[in-house]
């Protein structure tokens, strides 16, 4: 099948429209703008700046991608770094995603990923593949979250945070420290609550590798009564689970890739 573009959609000058796509009513498109195969804008889509989007992506209705940051630093549209979308990812009614600036290489979304109902995801983010972003999710400058996260109804993420893979964060939460890969986190300041076991049941995770990950982060976070600080409790448990990958990606999440820090472990948020 041929591409079909709605005749009141406008397609600037310069733009790269790839095979068998599909342009909505009152749709825009911008002169820096590729699209790739098979990708459909329903309608009344924005889509400006050095944007791309992916083979077999679909955006819907109102969505606004790849404008300008709001980031006051930088308010020269020449200096936009882009928004790079991935395949075969649906990007859902409101959507705001902006274009990163020359903090970064530019804003980035993986492959297969769903940014629902008025989502926001700020500059310069890095948004791995398969992530889930629940209506009103809410995500500041420079986040970065890491493949199979989901971040349910109303999370508002806090600039710089790191989300590790297999992550879930609950609905309403607000993330002010770094959330740790295959866990759960909760709460108005979210917190550290369990790992992630229903989703890593999902993605294929044994029962050995769920149970060398809650070492890791039951001896963090304080199940083990012996004292000692989070390095010399690192150091401990990793010769219990050395021989695991997911666990041994915990530690170097912890070690090396949070920035903000892990935050506490309640049961009792309110």
């Amino acid at each position: 099948m041929a591409t079909v573009i709605d005749p009141s959609a406008v397609i600037k000058p310069g733009a790269i429209i790839g095979k068998d796509c599909k342009i909505g009513p009152f749709c825009i498109v911008g002169s820096n703008v590729v699209l790739g195969d098979r990708v459909e804008l329903v309608s009344n889509v924005i889509i400006d700046g050095k944007t791309s989007i992916g083979d077999d992506s679909i955006v819907y209705p109102f969505a606004v991608l790849g404008v300008m940051s709001q980031d006051l630093k930088w308010q020269d549209e020449s200096a936009m770094t882009g928004l790079r979308i991935g395949k075969r990812c649906k990007i859902r009614e409101y959507v705001t995603i902006h274009s990163g600036t020359p903090a970064s290489d530019g804003t980035v979304i993986g492959d297969d990923c769903q940014i629902m109902v008025n989502a926001h995801v700020g500059h310069d983010c890095k948004i791995g593949n398969g992530v889930v972003m629940s209506n009103l999710v809410q995500v500041a400058g420079h986040v970065e979250v890491e493949d199979y996260a989901i971040l349910s109804g109303g999370v508002m993420v806090l600039q710089f945070v790191r989300i590790g893979r297999n992550a879930f964060v609950a609905g309403m939460s607000g993330v002010g420290n770094d959330i740790l890969p295959y866990a759960i986190y909760e709460g108005r300041r979210a917190v550290y609550r369990t790992i992630n076991r229903v989703g890593l049941m999902r993605h294929g995770f044994t029962s050995e590798d769920m149970q060398a990950i809650h070492n890791v982060y039951c001896s963090v976070f304080g199940c083990d009564v012996d004292s000692g600080n989070v390095t010399d409790k690192l150091n401990k448990v990793r010769k219990e689970v050395k021989n695991n990958k997911y666990a041994m990606d915990a530690i170097d999440f912890i070690e090396n890739r949070s920035k903000r820090g892990i935050g506490n472990a309640k049961n009792d948020q309110n």
